[in-house]
């Protein structure tokens, strides 16, 4: 696997996750969130037929956005596992 050098993720570490919707491991790279930067964000309870690109259509500006939701959420490491009433951050 590689990452373009024009990610913003280039230069992150790598690790294998499962995948427990699927039951495969994929490589992903730990998000970091940079100490200096501060965003104001919303709590939100994830609820039973949630997904980020619906979160990121109403929260975000558009489905496209799911990115800004995994962002300044680096503890989920597969989008697929959030369970109802998880609690996460939505930035505003």
């Amino acid at each position: 696997m590689s990452i373009e050098r024009v990610s913003r993720y280039n230069d992150g570490p790598l690790a294998q996750i499962l995948y427990e919707h699927t039951g495969t491991y994929q490589v992903t790279v730990f998000r970091a969130w940079p100490k200096s930067v501060t965003v104001k964000y919303k709590e939100y309870t994830w609820i039973l037929g949630d997904s980020l690109a619906l979160l990121a259509n109403k929260y975000c500006g558009g489905s496209k956005f799911w990115w800004e939701i995994m962002d300044i959420n680096p503890e989920i490491l597969d989008p697929f596992s959030i369970q109802p009433g998880q609690v996460i951050r939505i930035p505003v």
